[in-house]
């Protein structure tokens, strides 16, 4: 009798550290697979996004994380990436202005993730503004975008960032929208 118990135990031990280890495997092929893009998608801003003179960045925006996001079960995981925009002004910009900048950051990331057919959700863009550090804390506000926005401005050259930031007023209105704009971070 106890033998047969302790096989028992045992064999669901087993099945539990099997399970185990082979979740911790996929998550880091996920976490892996999500640096890798990230790497891409920072390369990527670097070279195509002109900073100092001339602009209000003195840097080129950043990838802060690559989001995973579960839509469905039947489907494969979506990603939100979060690509962090330090403005260096004292004052709230426009989002006419923080639009023209989203513009510059979608035409850099999503041809990449459209390349490496990802699942984007949505692309969510933070804007710090004004001073941070140790006893001051900047601004920061939210723009985020939904794939379909992203392909009309890398894709249709008419489309420029005054339009995008129409659509992006208009779509965040809607509840059941992935759009929003300017909203705090």
């Amino acid at each position: 009798m106890l033998d047969a118990v302790d096989a028992s135990t045992l064999a669901v031990v087993f099945a539990v550290l099997v399970g185990a280890t082979a979740l911790v495997g996929y998550r880091r092929l996920q976490t892996r697979a999500q640096r890798a893009l990230a790497a891409d998608l920072e390369s990527r801003l670097a070279a195509e996004i002109r900073t100092g003179i001339a602009s209000h960045l003195e840097r080129p925006p950043r990838v802060r994380t690559i989001r995973r996001v579960d839509e469905a079960r039947n489907e494969e995981p979506a990603v939100v990436p979060v690509v962090r925009v330090d403005l260096e002004t004292a004052d709230t910009p426009g989002t006419e202005l923080a639009c023209e900048y989203v513009a510059d950051v979608l035409r850099a990331v999503h041809p990449a993730c459209r390349e490496r057919a990802i699942s984007v959700q949505r692309y969510e863009l933070e804007f710090g503004v004004g001073p941070g550090g140790l006893l001051v804390g900047g601004e920061c506000r939210r723009i985020d975008v939904p794939p379909a926005l992203a392909d009309r401005v890398v894709d249709e050259g008419e489309y420029r960032a005054f339009d995008l930031h129409r659509d992006l007023k208009r779509r965040s209105l809607d509840e059941d929208s992935t759009a929003v704009l300017w909203v705090p971070c």
